[in-house]
């Protein structure tokens, strides 16, 4: 409600009077409650508002506004509030709604207010006359003739029948809308049929809540609506069946539903129906479903009829091809039975053959322009008889693969689909044995090869028998791959390779047969196993699928396990339980040590690009096995990583990536895996071993580097967590000690680190974090993104550790003495411990503090004390003004922070200073941060207003706020200009609003410092220009956005092009220079020396030799050629002045005139072209055309050619036979 008076109360200076009453109508309520020092709450408003509707009798005006607000306050009103007052408010509205009939917006607002007021009633209120009265009128506006009025009233019939009072769970009203609705329908029917229509609106929002007393007389009366040939009518009363048929309980007698569906058959469009057709489909979709839940076996009885019946349409040209296979598809999902399904198995001749040879029928030429849609029937179909549809569908797939054989593009993809539901389904076993591969057979034995099923096979193959691929495809694999051999001995490569294509697709397959087979115990034995470790082994192409499918047989089973459905739903659908899922894993855990054995021997030998995924099936098979056998397999890890570390191998000098690396590599990827499932004694021993011989180790990075990802491996999961808290002193010198020795490849990870063990540090001794201090914010500056990351987020957990609370044991800091007091940690002393870098001896050292100040700040900036903010402030304003540039960057950067997320009243005591920082800063750098600078203004003016900030800035600099006040308010008039797509516009920010999310943390730092820099986009960004869309006279979509990037490719012709060059993109290709130009331009841009070497001057402003003589004679042609050729698009104006041009509607420059240096003002004569035109002296100025002129000749009579064939001048006048000027 405050929302919307907030809204109101800004409309009191709208153009539209309405608005403006309203607005004015709730000001002076609130001035009135204000005065009786009365809360605006909606009890208050309700109070002030309805004594105000009592008084104003008199005043429809008046009386509108207040029923208009009041709509806003009822819904807001306590039930007991309502309750109170029903008697003294209801007889006010339905008086008000009387008066005022005729006035829609008064009428609106009154429904708005009776909703509402009805809904808070009890079950006895609905007794009294007054109550009924009141509903009937809203019955009767919900089929009056006035659109906007009609449709308020059905919404709120619609609500009020949908809260009945408690304990009811049907309303009251119920019965008295179903007499009314169909004595009305009954009545309209006959004299006038668009009433109908709009009752039958209402009808279709409200028959969820229809009385069930009464569901035989609305649908005899709905089945009579056709019969009066209205199309219009009888859509209408089909989208009322739907709706009915959709509600969630609809209480119907079995014999009478069915005969209902019977009825409703009888009235099926024809074919060619577009417009009825799919509403009377939509119907069926819903109703057969209903009649599913009440009787299925009746309703799988009935299914038979209507069948054929929607099938045969399939057969006529028509655009309902679609929504008939999606209603078919839905008849088959629900209403055949299990019993249908089972009596179709055990006879012949059954209602399912039935349905079953209607859609084989429908794979005859007949149907050729609808199999598409056909075979989505089909799919429907096998899904819904899933492993029955063997021997049931059988002749359907032989159908399905004979048209395969022949497949046109049309439906070859949908084709494909069907195939693969039928193996999904049957599975491969019953799919082969109708459809089989024949990739053995000879040529000569008119057996038809199917290898286009083999990547169906893979891709559809799942929850099968695993069994059929051991006995059946492993064999037919190896003889197939006895035949590539054979085929290579004897030099025939192409067959060899073909047949070795084959073999790959085979074992391909596996992943589906592994993928929740429901015979894995008998199935998989140890000669299985052994066959796949030798795959692993000899084959490297099949290395990723095999260990997928050994992965799928452990983590398939161990989702099982976790499932929240029934045993009994599961075996329906997979054929195991949950508990044949525990006796799986149990199974496939007696292989899992020597499967680790393998896959660990694999590991090392497959080079580190490709180990991700045996890294994820030995985490799999690590679940699985016992903590005794896990333990013994780490032991020979760490042995063998020993033996590796004690005879270090030979790097060659040129790595090779395909090469596996050494052994000391290989086990220590194997340890960090094996991480999470160790135990403590297993993991203590991991880190004692890494943190003593490896973190220091400054000749070997690689180990290095592993050995920080150990600790951090450690610290994410318990056991590990407890290892590093038992030995966080020794870890903490250890990590301390190799500080100077670690390698730049191992930065990331042991920062990240370092944030591990800062999380776990003991609170009574934090000298670990003084002592990291530095390095974490020189880390801040590391060219590597993610160690930057880990960087901010050590020095954040620093200060978390710190805001804790604890002791800081100095003495233990290197180079502190020894008798050094310890300090009290708090918030306060790390900021201090941080700021004592600003005293750095390097500008990077500087640099870095502020980048690390500005994120600490921005994380707590609430717990700081006000002091130490106002410091923090002074000491980078001073830091704004360096002269280095590294510096001012972070500075700038800070001042952002502070500026976003700082309360403005503290900002204020420092705007001064901080404006005169900035433009000092903008000046001595040479506009080089003029972009970040402006950013700033803007956050300035927009916490405290152009005046304030206007008033800080010398009349020198001017320009710079009164640029971004010009922009500001061009946008604000663009908007203005768009009001008249208020609710596209309303709609587009609504979604920009739901796109954007929270952030917290390091998100919304990054969003403070490098998010939304700027409310208006940038007009002064060198060689980049946005380009407007079209003005309001194109189309309307071109005003939700405002900006957009018309961008080309410019190029040069005689060169290749740069695309880290900015000026490669531009608005025009023909604005960017030609290569000989730059070239002439960079040429000239240096002073050469008596021995022919470049001097290059110190200073930008001191000019060279090439501007200072040439400069002053080709000035005019350089200008000239600037405006035409500048990418920036700009001419020079009086004084010398540049002025950006504007290109119509198209340029987001600014029309600024800036300032440019020169020696003198120069006067340019303004060089034209003429141009002649031939027959101009004949041309009329009034009127369109030529006309004849006194003494000369007609104007057609003759043209002359001299003129036109001369050789053109350089200054001569320049004509074309048309007329037209030649360039």
């Amino acid at each position: 409600m405050e929302a919307k008076f907030s809204k109101i109360r800004t409309q009191i200076n709208s153009k539209l009077e309405n608005q403006k009453q309203y607005a004015g109508t709730l000001i002076a309520i609130e001035e009135a409650l204000a005065e009786q020092n009365a809360p605006l709450t909606p009890t208050g408003y309700f109070a002030a508002m309805m004594a105000a509707l009592q008084s104003s009798a008199g005043s429809p005006q008046t009386r509108g506004c207040l029923l208009y607000l009041l709509d806003q306050v009822f819904p807001e009103l306590p039930q007991s509030v309502l309750r109170q007052k029903y008697t003294d408010v209801l007889p006010i509205l339905i008086a008000a709604m009387e008066e005022d009939a005729e006035d829609q917006p008064v009428v609106r607002s009154t429904v708005g207010c009776i909703e509402p007021l009805l809904i808070a009633q009890d079950g006895s209120v609905w007794n009294q006359i007054v109550t009924k009265k009141a509903y009937q009128a809203l019955l009767l506006m919900s089929v009056d003739g006035k659109p906007k009025s009609r449709k308020r009233a059905q919404d709120a019939v619609k609500t009020i029948l949908a809260s009945p009072p408690p304990p009811t769970v049907q309303h009251p009203a119920s019965n008295l809308t179903a007499d009314f609705t169909l004595k009305v329908l009954k009545e309209a029917t006959k004299t006038d049929q668009n009433a109908a229509q709009k009752l039958l609106a209402l009808l279709k929002s409200i028959v969820p809540f229809w009385p069930s007393s009464q569901f035989v007389s609305l649908c005899q009366m709905l089945l009579h609506l056709p019969k009066f040939n209205n199309p219009y009518l009888t859509q209408a009363s089909f989208e009322v069946f739907e709706a009915l048929f959709s509600a969630e309980s609809i209480s119907f007698d079995d014999e009478k539903f069915a005969q209902l569906l019977r009825s409703l058959c009888e009235l099926k469009p024809a074919g060619i129906d577009d417009r009825l057709l799919p509403t009377w489909l939509m119907v069926i979709t819903k109703a057969y479903p209903a009649f599913a839940k009440i009787n299925a076996d009746l309703c799988a009885s009935e299914i038979v009829n209507v069948f054929p019946i929607i099938f045969q349409d399939l057969e006529v040209a028509s655009n309902n091809h679609a929504i008939i296979a999606g209603c078919l598809s839905v008849l088959i999902q629900y209403c055949i039975t299990d019993n249908m399904i089972a009596e179709a198995q055990q006879a012949n001749n059954t209602p399912l053959h039935h349905i079953i040879g209607t859609v084989e029928n429908g794979l005859g030429i007949r149907y050729q322009m609808s199999w598409v849609h056909v075979m989505t029937i089909v799919q429907a179909l096998f899904r819904r008889l899933h492993r029955m549809s063997s021997p049931l569908l059988q002749q359907c797939l032989s159908l399905l693969g004979d048209l395969r054989l022949s497949a046109q593009e049309t439906y070859k993809e949908q084709l494909d689909k069907t195939l693969g539901a039928a193996i999904a389904t049957m599975g491969p076993e019953a799919f082969l044995n109708i459809l089989p591969l024949n990739l053995e057979s000879p040529s000569s034995s008119g057996s038809i090869g199917r290898a286009f099923l083999l990547p169906l096979l893979i891709k559809y193959t799942t929850n099968t028998s695993l069994a059929y691929f051991v006995n059946v495809l492993i064999p037919m694999a190896d003889r197939l791959s006895q035949k590539s051999e054979t085929f290579a001995s004897q030099g025939l490569d192409l067959q060899a390779k073909v047949y070795e294509t084959l073999v790959n697709q085979i074992w391909s397959m596996i992943t589906g047969f592994c993928d929740l087979p429901y015979d894995l115990r008998t199935a998989f034995d140890n000669t299985v196993a052994e066959r796949f470790s030798s795959v692993l082994y000899s084959q490297p192409d099949l290395r990723p699928t095999v260990s997928q499918a050994l992965q799928f047989l452990v983590q398939k089973n161990q989702t099982l396990t976790t499932s929240a459905a029934s045993d009994e739903d599961l075996k329906k659908a997979y054929g195991i339980t949950k508990s044949d899922a525990e006796r799986n894993l149990k199974h496939m855990s007696q292989f899992s040590v020597n499967y680790l054995a393998v896959f660990f021997n694999v590991y090392s030998q497959v080079p580190p690009m490709y180990r991700g995924f045996l890294a994820e099936v030995i985490k799999a098979y690590l679940q699985i096995s016992p903590a005794e056998d896990i333990n013994n397999t780490f032991k020979k890890v760490v042995t063998l990583l020993g033996e590796a570390l004690a005879n270090p191998e030979t790097t060659p000098a040129v790595s090779d990536p395909s090469i596996p690396p050494p052994m000391s590599h290989t086990m220590m990827d194997l340890a960090i895996v094996m991480i999470p499932f160790l135990d403590f004694q297993s993991a203590e021993l991991l880190y004692n071993g890494v943190t003593s011989a490896l973190i220091s180790k400054e000749d070997a990075p690689i180990l290095q580097k592993k050995a920080y990802k150990v600790i951090n491996h450690l610290a994410s999961c318990e056991v590990g967590t407890q290892v590093l808290k038992k030995n966080i002193e020794t870890l903490q010198t250890r990590v301390l000690e190799g500080t100077i020795t670690c390698a730049v490849s191992s930065k990331k990870d042991r920062i990240k680190a370092l944030g591990n063990i800062v999380h776990i540090l003991p609170t009574n001794d934090l000298h670990l974090i003084p002592s990291i201090l530095s390095e974490a914010v020189l880390a801040t500056k590391e060219v590597n993104e993610k160690t930057r990351g880990f960087a901010f987020n050590l020095l954040v957990e620093m200060g978390n550790k710190m805001k804790e609370g604890g002791k800081v044991v100095n003495s233990k800091i290197e180079g502190m003495d020894a008798t050094a007091p310890d300090v009290d940690a708090n918030i306060t002393e790390y900021f201090t411990m941080v700021t004592a870098g600003l005293a750095g001896s390097t500008a990077h050292m500087i640099s870095a503090t502020i980048t690390a100040l500005s994120r600490l700040f921005f994380e707590f900036k609430e717990m700081l004390p006000s002091q130490l903010l106002l410091e923090l402030l002074d000491t980078v304003e001073v830091f704004v003004n360096s002269n280095n540039r590294e510096v001012v960057k972070s500075a700038l950067g800070f001042v952002k922070v502070a500026i976003v997320t700082m309360d403005s009243m503290v900002i204020g005591q420092h705007l001064p200073t901080v404006i005169g920082g900035l433009l000092n800063c903008n000046k001595q750098h040479k506009s080089h941060f003029k972009s970040k600078v402006r950013h700033i203004f803007e956050r300035l003016i927009r916490s405290f207003g152009y005046d304030q900030v206007a008033e800080l800035v010398p009349e020198d600099d001017k320009r710079l706020v009164t640029n971004i006040k010009k922009r500001r308010d061009r946008s604000k008039r663009a908007k203005n200009a768009n009001r008249g797509e208020e609710d596209e516009d309303e709609e587009v920010e609504t979604t920009t609003r739901q796109a954007k999310t929270v952030r917290t943390g390091s998100d919304a730092y990054e969003e403070a410092v490098y998010g939304s820099e700027s409310e208006i986009e940038d007009s002064d960004d060198d060689n980049m220009e946005g380009v407007r869309e079209s003005s309001g006279k194109q189309d309307k979509r071109s005003k939700k956005a405002k900006m957009v990037t018309e961008a080309y490719i410019r190029e040069d012709g005689d060169g290749p092009l740069d695309f880290l060059d900015r000026t490669a993109l531009a608005s025009k290709p023909q604005q960017r220079k030609t290569l000989a130009q730059r070239s002439t331009s960079r040429a000239e841009a240096f002073q050469s020396g008596d021995d022919g070497r470049l001097v290059i001057n110190d200073s930008d402003d001191e000019p060279t030799k090439a501007e200072a003589g040439n400069g002053e004679e080709n000035e005019a042609e350089n200008y000239y050629m600037q405006a035409q050729n500048s990418a920036d698009g700009f001419v020079r104006g009086q004084g010398n002045k540049i002025k950006f041009k504007k290109r119509g509607n198209q340029s987001m420059f600014d029309d600024d005139i800036m300032e440019v240096d020169d020696k003198e003002k120069r006067s340019k004569k303004k060089i034209e072209r003429k141009m002649d035109v031939i027959g101009k002296e004949y041309r009329s100025k009034r009127a369109g055309g030529d006309v004849k002129v006194k003494g000369k000749a007609d104007p057609h009579a003759y043209v002359p050619l001299s003129k036109i064939t001369k050789k053109k001048g350089r200054h001569g006048p320049g004509m074309t036979f048309t007329g037209k000027y030649r360039k």
